[in-house]
């Protein structure tokens, strides 16, 4: 009982730590973007 108890702890670490490296890099994506646009707006 206690093993399926430790290794579902594990798998829901897993899990958070994706989800938390999933968004962390869409909002590095969404960051580049937002950049990349201020850029353009000052060279014009």
């Amino acid at each position: 009982m206690l093993e399926l108890l430790k290794d579902l702890l594990l798998v829901s670490l897993g899990g958070g730590i994706g989800v938390m490296l999933m968004c962390l890099l869409i909002a590095g994506k969404q960051a580049d973007r937002e950049m990349e646009r201020m850029k353009g707006g000052e060279e014009e």
